[in-house]
């Protein structure tokens, strides 16, 4: 379904939407627009400019919706939000904006522009806040580390 729509994966496909791509070995991506799902066995269930996984990194990874979100990490996942980045093996973003979970095994749930860095560290929200150390949390606030 849809249009302009791209299954170059092996075993990959594209339900639906407009200019959305599956390269990835098993991805899919269900709609939305100009989603991307490259990495090996990920997928991009909505929304527009997702990319799920990269070429040679990121299998298993997912994005739900949103817009201009990144789940690059293994099995990382974003669930929404705007220009969220899981990029830590893992790793995930709940929601929000401008929030970035680059630590193994590691969290943000929502606010904006907050980070966890740390291996197994976490941010609940609020905005501006760093977990950088291992097994480290921000619970919410303004400009926390």
């Amino acid at each position: 379904g849809g249009s302009s729509n791209t299954a170059s994966g092996l075993v990959s496909s594209v339900s639906g939407g407009w200019n959305n791509t599956a390269s990835g070995i098993d991805s899919s991506v269900s709609g939305g627009s100009s989603n991307t799902a490259p990495g090996l066995v990920s997928s991009v269930t909505g929304g527009w400019g997702n990319i799920a996984g990269i070429t040679d990194g990121g299998e298993y990874s997912s994005v739900s919706g949103g817009t201009l979100n990144k789940a690059i990490g293994e099995v990382s996942s974003v669930s929404g939000g705007v220009s969220n980045k899981a990029k830590g093996n893992h790793s995930s973003v709940t929601g929000g904006a401008y929030n970035i979970a680059s630590g193994a095994d590691s969290s943000v749930s929502g606010g904006s522009s907050n980070t966890a860095s740390g291996l197994v560290s976490s941010v609940s929200g609020g905005w501006n806040n760093t977990a950088s150390g291992i097994d480290s949390s921000v619970s919410g606030g303004s400009s926390n580390t």
